[in-house]
C-alpha cells in the first residue's frame, strides 16, 4: 500500500487523505447511528411485543363480552318465548284461565263447584298472580289425573294449597278444597 501511495504525488496525497478521512468519519458516524438505530429498533420491537399481548387480551376479552352479550340476547329471547307460551296474556287471563281449567275439567272428567278466582299484583305490578279455589270431590286417582293434568299444562299453572275437609265419610271419597294459581305478566 505504501508503494501505492508512493507513487501519488503531494496533492493527490492529500485529496486521499482527506478522501480516507471523510469515509472513515462517515462510517463513524454511521457505526454511531447503526448503533443508535439498533437500540431504538430493539425499543420498538419490545413496544410491539407490549403491544402485541394488549391486543390478544383486549380481543379476547372483547370475545368475552360478545359471548356475555349473546347470552343476554338469548335469554331475553327464552324470556319472550316463556311469556308467549307460558304466561297468561293480562288482557284476556281470566276468560283464558276459566277456558284452561274447563279443559283440565273435562280431559279428568272431573266436576267441580263452588270455584272463586282472586287477582293479585305482584313484583311491583309487573306480574300478577290469580289464584282459583274450588272444591273437589272424588276418591284418589281422580284427584291423581287432575293433579297430574295440571302439571302437565302447558302454561304456569301450579297447585298451592290442598285442603282436606273431609276424609272417610265414605270409604275412598275425599272432599278437598284446591287452591291453583296462575300467572300473566305486562
Amino acid at each position: 500500500m505504501n508503494e501505492l501511495f508512493s507513487l501519488l504525488n503531494m496533492k493527490e496525497r492529500r485529496t486521499a487523505s482527506i478522501l480516507g478521512a471523510v469515509l472513515g468519519a462517515a462510517s463513524c458516524l454511521f457505526l454511531f447511528v447503526s448503533i443508535k438505530q439498533h437500540g431504538t429498533a430493539n425499543r420498538v420491537l419490545s413496544e410491539l411485543k407490549t403491544l402485541e399481548l394488549d391486543y390478544k387480551a383486549l380481543s379476547q376479552s372483547r370475545n368475552d363480552i360478545k359471548k356475555e352479550w349473546q347470552g343476554w340476547q338469548d335469554a331475553l329471547k327464552k324470556m319472550e318465548a316463556l311469556r308467549a307460551n307460558y304466561f297468561y296474556d293480562s288482557k284476556k287471563i281470566m276468560q283464558t284461565l276459566r277456558l284452561d281449567l274447563q279443559q283440565i275439567f273435562d280431559a279428568t272428567g272431573i266436576q267441580v263447584t263452588d270455584i272463586n278466582y282472586g287477582y293479585l299484583k305482584l313484583v311491583k305490578e309487573s306480574l300478577q298472580r290469580v289464584t282459583v279455589e274450588f272444591r273437589f270431590s272424588g276418591n284418589y286417582a281422580m284427584l291423581k289425573r287432575l293433579l297430574d293434568a295440571i302439571e302437565r299444562h302447558p302454561r304456569f299453572l301450579h297447585v298451592e294449597k290442598i285442603d282436606f275437609l273431609s276424609i272417610g265419610k265414605q270409604p275412598g271419597l275425599l272432599d278437598l278444597r284446591i287452591s291453583l294459581a296462575g300467572y300473566d305478566e305486562d
